[in-house]
């Protein structure tokens, strides 16, 4: 880990149970479009807060999971004709990515712009970014506090990222009680995504002592109540941590970007439909195995962090989970495997890790076949 670094978090962060009900002092006069998915409109919330502000002038509720270029391009070119000067998001990562996709715009308002951006066809230049206050209703995906946002393609079979530095939102609340209606598998699933994001934070290139600090925090909370929610979906505490679970994490990798473990989902994501926080998280102990005794730094945040040098405890939250860490049970085969791991070449997770292919797949690791020889 490098001695000079900087740390970088323009958004503003509002954090407390009921706070939403104060989102009328950031909206601060604004007209406002209102960005979420049909679930929350089904559910009153949406009603809810068109009492709280009289500026809200638009509700688009269309988002889908997952959003491709062809559901964003719907959205991006209903909304161009509408007279707005923020966006409010709420809802999961989807949500929070789709708002960021909308918000940017050229002179034209032109939805080929965005996308071109974003498959690296245009400079990132001669563009606006309207302003967004983020509130996650999910506890894990860390859109909120990051300057990214990521798009399916399943033609392509492909994941873009779509990054600007204009993209951090201008302010996040976290509200523990908008958590209380999420199913529980997908509180598993965000959870687990959020502890692979405080995880690779560490065995990141690009780690510093702040991005460390937030990562332990999130992983001693995750590891003391992920399971226990799982069990207790309507305990608020148990929430509450894991929000801020989630935060911290989103504080941590904010700043770092992501390593291995989503380097390899992406594949499992879009090819075998595996949800993308069991993609994102099956592999952790592999990767922790892969990393222990190399470097000191990092020994020393896995202990802080869990209390032990060694995966046992994310091998038993998984197994509680029933979540497996074996390849073949997500139908990879041992020659996808190969596939996967010749694909990492040129992918920018991996270029991040401070773990390597060659670390994971080549160093007397079983991972469910034989072991995997240089090719």
């Amino acid at each position: 880990m490098k001695n000079n670094f900087f740390y970088y978090m323009p958004t503003k962060i509002v954090y407390g149970v009921n706070e939403l009900h104060n989102i009328n002092k950031f909206i601060n006069g604004r007209k406002t479009l209102l960005l979420t998915s049909p679930f929350f409109i089904k559910s009153g919330l949406i009603t809810k807060l068109k009492t709280i502000s009289c500026d809200i002038v638009e509700v688009i509720s269309e988002v889908k999971s997952h959003p491709e270029f062809k559901d964003l391009k719907d959205i991006y070119n209903k909304v161009v004709g509408i007279d707005f000067e923020l966006i409010v998001a709420i809802g999961g990562g989807s949500t929070l990515d789709t708002a960021k996709f909308i918000s940017v715009q050229n002179e034209k308002k032109e939805y080929k712009f965005v996308e071109d951006i974003a498959k690296n066809k245009t400079p990132k230049q001669n563009y606006k970014i309207i302003p967004i206050i983020a509130i996650p209703t999910t506890a894990g995906t860390g859109s909120e506090v990051t300057p990214w946002a990521s798009i399916w393609d399943s033609d392509e079979k492909k994941k873009y990222s779509l990054s600007l530095p204009g993209l951090f939102s201008e302010c996040v609340i976290y509200d523990p009680i908008l958590t209380l209606s999420v199913p529980q598998n997908i509180t598993i699933q965000t959870g687990l995504d959020a502890l692979s994001h405080a995880l690779e934070s560490i065995w990141n290139k690009n780690a510093n002592p702040i991005t460390i600090n937030y990562a332990i925090q999130s992983i001693k909370i995750i590891i003391d109540n992920i399971v226990k929610l799982s069990y207790n979906l309507s305990n608020l505490e148990y929430r509450d941590n894991m929000m801020k679970a989630c935060m911290y994490a989103g504080l941590a990798f904010s700043n770092t970007q992501t390593a291995m473990a989503h380097g390899i989902s992406y594949y499992i994501t879009i090819n075998k439909q595996v949800p993308h926080g069991i993609a994102c998280s099956f592999t952790l102990p592999m990767l922790i195995d892969s990393i222990i005794g190399k470097y000191t730094y990092i020994d020393k945040a896995l202990i802080d962090s869990m209390g032990e040098l060694s995966s046992k405890k994310i091998r038993d939250i998984l197994e509680e989970l029933d979540i497996s860490i074996n390849f073949h049970d997500y139908g990879i085969s041992e020659k996808e495997l190969r596939k996967i791991i010749l694909s990492l070449a040129n992918e920018q997770r991996i270029m991040n890790s401070i773990v390597t292919v060659n670390d994971v797949f080549e160093n007397n690791i079983e991972i469910n076949y034989r072991k995997i020889k240089r090719t």
